[in-house]
């Protein structure tokens, strides 16, 4: 009876110790995730900005003298083609289409008078667009002709385009960059902004770790069976949701410890 109350006693402590064991790694370990082993890969620096879609076409219609408006041959959102009559004035005034494109405003009716200056119809092509950038001083400094962006909207996150710089310029105190995207969708309008990456420079074989594993300037090394060790690192360019480590007690083949957020807290 002794054996077997020892027996039933020893079975317990056995479960007690396996289950510490298996919480203590949990803790230390697998209540948390490993990346993949480092390698090494291309990283690109970028800037950013918000970008805003354009029109590469627009035209106004805006009177030099006092008129009244005797036809409309148009509505805002018709497309209309080069030579296509627009709207007609007083005096047997016409005025006819430069180009193919949308009429995108028209705050006039038929018989009203409409004043000097002011713009009576807006046509603008909304398959050629561009989108312009603005950026701070530092950041403009890096920007060429040529380079290559990325582009994304925000209602379309799954999805991004690919663009280059066509020119940098100054206007009123203001660094912009124009960029050339082929292949837009025909939903993106003018107006629309979005989310541009201007890549300029890259480095082409730099140990890359996932950025969510950095923290405060360490990371979490995992080498084998043993504990994850904190090691200081020291970080170079971040691309996205990727960081390039420069220098560090870390090296290719290691697999990083990416913390839950409430440990991190």
């Amino acid at each position: 009876m002794k054996h077997k109350k020892a027996f039933v006693i020893a079975g317990i402590a056995a479960v007690l110790l396996a289950a510490a064991w298996q919480w203590r790694s949990v803790v230390s370990n697998g209540s948390n995730s490993l990346t993949q082993p480092l390698k090494r890969g291309p990283v690109l620096e970028s800037v950013y900005g918000i970008g805003t879609v354009t029109a590469s076409k627009s035209y106004q219609v805006k009177l030099g003298v006092t008129s009244t408006v005797r036809k409309l041959y148009v509505k805002e959102g018709d497309p209309v083609k080069r030579g296509q009559p627009l709207v007609e004035l007083e005096g047997t005034v016409s005025v006819a289409a430069p180009f193919d494109g949308t009429v995108t405003y028209l705050p006039v009716k038929i018989g009203e008078n409409v004043f000097a200056q002011s713009v009576i119809l807006s046509l603008a092509d909304l398959k050629d667009r561009y989108i312009v950038v603005s950026l701070e001083q530092r950041a403009v400094l890096r920007v060429r002709q040529g380079q290559k962006a990325r582009i994304s909207f925000e209602s379309m996150r799954g999805e991004s385009f690919e663009g280059a710089v066509q020119s940098v310029y100054s206007h009123e105190n203001n660094f912009l960059v124009r960029i050339g995207v082929a292949n837009l969708p025909p939903q993106i309008l003018p107006g629309m902004t979005a989310d541009v990456a201007i890549g300029i420079a890259e480095i082409p074989d730099a140990l890359l770790a996932p950025l969510a594993a950095i923290e405060e300037g360490k990371v979490w090394v995992k080498r084998g069976s043993g504990r994850a060790q904190a090691v200081e690192i020291k970080i170079g360019i971040v691309d996205g949701e990727t960081v390039q480590i420069v220098s560090g007690g870390v090296q290719e083949g290691d697999r990083l410890l990416i913390k839950k957020e409430a440990e991190k807290k």
